[in-house]
């Protein structure tokens, strides 16, 4: 079924929760294995005691021994990152509970920022957005032209 003028710019549920796991996925990726903050900068090394203690494996639960600044110990944070809603119209990302005071608390350090108000996510993360809305609205208006459009103007 062709899609009408009107459905060229509407999303479903479906395809706002595929957005929202794959950005929690790209910003994992970003903070952990580049080792970058919102701003695409590296982060602030470690301090000597915390890499050392770190490098030997001397914290409880502990699941990460790099010595890059990854923000991973457990895993916990990272992991807890998710897809907290969706609708039509859009998705909600992030933390919850003390995860979320983590990320709160690695913020107010001033080197560790990994979203903010001014910059929800990284720019390679929200070119990947903009990329897949810009598809999907291309894909729809596609579709929408298959026919022919008939305008009326005037009575």
């Amino acid at each position: 079924m062709a899609k009408e003028l009107r459905d060229i710019p509407t999303f479903t549920k479906r395809f706002w929760k595929g957005i929202g796991d794959e950005t929690a996925d790209r910003i994992r990726v970003h903070t952990t294995k580049d080792g970058k903050d919102v701003n695409g900068k590296k982060f602030q090394p470690y301090s000597t005691s915390y890499k050392a203690r770190k490098a030997s494996g001397k914290f409880k639960r502990q699941s990460s021994t790099s010595s890059k600044v990854d923000l991973q110990l457990t895993g916990d944070m990272m992991r807890n990152l998710q897809t907290r809603g969706f609708t039509k119209d859009n998705v909600v990302i992030g933390w919850s509970g003390a995860n979320a005071s983590k990320v709160e608390w690695n913020a107010q350090m001033k080197d560790r920022v990994i979203t903010s108000n001014v910059r929800p996510v990284p720019k390679n993360v929200e070119r990947f957005i903009l990329n897949e809305v810009d598809k999907h609205i291309e894909k729809n208006a596609r579709e929408a032209v298959k026919k022919p459009i008939n305008l009326k103007i005037g009575k």
